[in-house]
């Protein structure tokens, strides 16, 4: 499998992760990545399981580790993993990333905080088998609005769905699930507390979601009315380019398109990492998949990986550099 994949605006992706891709992939790895994208029953899971009534008491962590007043708009601010093995992932990204999985509340193995030094940054769930309708586990990412309930009736006027309509939940927030109109999924959330701040880069931490998507031109109208993205083309190679989604100057994710007929779209988390070829070669030992590897050829270092579930991520490699004051890039 193979991606070139480019990097800019390095100083302020450490607050963002926007990554980008353009892809060329051998058909091995196309396949498994085809199949993550398959997984569209999600909704299915939210709705009877953390987000549903059986879990209404369950007080979720806050978003942000300290109260705050601030509200990135289209900046996505939490994560949460769905897989069919929780205790097999939590010992995989425990290995992989040092994260630690904590019960949410006491009593329930099957729901747990993430935290990555001491500070939550997501939260994990185990899915049971209905029928055998849920075959793949997967990461969800939050996107964080001023107005929820205002954000899902404009989607719903516009193609969207709706898969687990407005719902406060304790501590965490009001939040909802949705699909856009192509059908990838993303959840929609205003913090109780507030947004955790824009910071410099921290290892092992969530730095941002990346669209997968068939129709650039419906994606960018499409979330550019949801979040208020401005989109800016920026150079990714000799024959190539990139969108980077930008909302009150800083980029909050990036877009690109698919280039496969059969592939659905879909948001895909990434993590921001100091080694990733240490990342890369430890996530295959532990059981994961290397979906998009390493290439001596590009400048930046990403690639997409699988935990041995099936749950998709992408890592990006971040440097320390004398020239911007010890901000990453």
């Amino acid at each position: 499998m193979f991606f070139s994949i480019a990097a800019s605006d390095s100083h302020k992706m450490s607050n963002t992760g926007a990554i980008m891709v353009h892809c060329n992939m051998k058909t091995d790895g196309l396949l498994l990545f085809k199949e993550w994208f398959r997984f569209m029953v999600v909704a299915f899971v939210l709705g009877t399981g953390v987000y549903g009534c059986a879990c209404s008491q369950v007080t979720l962590p806050q978003v942000s580790n300290e109260p705050t007043s601030i509200r990135h708009v289209g900046k996505f601010i939490w994560f949460d993993l769905f897989t069919r093995d929780l205790p097999g992932a939590c010992d995989f990204y425990g290995k992989l990333f040092g994260w630690s999985f904590e019960d949410t509340a006491p009593g329930n193995s099957n729901l747990k905080t993430i935290k990555n030094g001491g500070i939550p940054i997501g939260n994990a769930a185990r899915i049971e088998s209905q029928g055998d309708k849920i075959t793949e586990s997967r990461w969800i990412s939050f996107m964080s609005m001023t107005d929820v309930d205002q954000t899902v009736g404009w989607i719903t006027k516009n193609g969207g769905v709706i898969h687990i309509p407005p719902k406060d939940m304790p501590h965490r927030g009001r939040l909802a699930l949705l699909h856009d109109p192509q059908g990838a999924f993303f959840a929609v959330l205003t913090a109780s507390k507030g947004d955790p701040p824009d910071h410099p880069f921290v290892p092992n931490a969530w730095i941002g979601s990346e669209l997968w998507t068939h129709d650039v031109k419906g994606a960018l109208k499409f979330y550019g009315n949801v979040a208020g993205y401005q989109p800016e083309t920026r150079k990714a190679g000799a024959d190539s380019s990139y969108l980077l989604l930008f909302r009150d100057g800083e980029p909050r994710g990036g877009m690109v398109k698919i280039p496969w007929k059969d592939v659905k779209p879909n948001w895909v988390p990434y993590i921001g990492v100091r080694n990733i070829e240490a990342i890369v070669l430890k996530a295959e030992k532990l059981g994961g998949k290397v979906l998009v590897g390493l290439d001596p050829d590009r400048e930046d270092d990403v690639a997409i990986l699988a935990d041995p579930s099936g749950a998709v991520f992408g890592v990006q490699q971040f440097r320390i550099t004398a020239n911007r004051g010890g901000n990453p890039s």
